[in-house]
């Protein structure tokens, strides 16, 4: 019985392979490590926005509910010195939130915001109540037009909600 055993001489080719294919899974794994981390910060980013938008929102009735509670009552004076803009005066200042001069009221603390919420009040000059009865001796009726700008940033401070209301009184 003659057996014959033959020595082919490997090269190490099967460790080369096995090699590239663990540095690939490896690659692939990096990859999807970095695509879950971007998710959970655009996740964060989202909810931090919509705890901003809900915040001003909820600043936006504070002013609304100010204005419906005692709106002939307050003072608005060109300047916005106390929150509460005139632009029915002459020589009323342009009010633009951005501004570092613009004059805002502070709104109710709402809690895990970084801030306290705030708002200012413009009122426009009246308006004449069109499809009224025009009967002799009859005032016509006119309406004062109230916008409300709510300002709010969200429990790290890095968004920020700005929402403006009209009101009519």
């Amino acid at each position: 019985m003659q057996t014959t055993t033959s020595h082919i001489k490997q090269g190490g080719m099967v460790l080369v392979i096995c090699l590239i294919m663990l540095l690939l899974l490896t690659l692939t794994g990096l990859a999807a490590m970095q695509g879950s981390a971007l998710q959970e910060k655009m996740a964060g980013n989202s909810r931090d926005s919509e705890h901003a938008f809900l915040a001003a929102e909820a600043t936006l009735r504070d002013g609304e509910d100010l204005l419906a509670a005692s709106g002939a009552s307050l003072t608005f004076a060109t300047d916005g010195s106390n929150g509460l803009y005139d632009k029915m005066a002459s020589g009323a200042t342009a009010t633009d939130w951005r501004a570092s001069g613009t004059v805002w009221r502070t709104a109710s603390t709402i809690s895990g915001i970084a801030e306290t919420p705030r708002f200012y009040i413009e009122r426009w000059p009246e308006i004449i109540n069109k499809g009224k009865s025009l009967e002799a001796d009859t005032p016509l009726e006119t309406t004062i037009i109230y916008r409300v700008t709510a300002s709010s940033v969200g429990q790290t401070g890095t968004s920020r909600a700005v929402l403006q209301s009209t009101f009519r009184r």
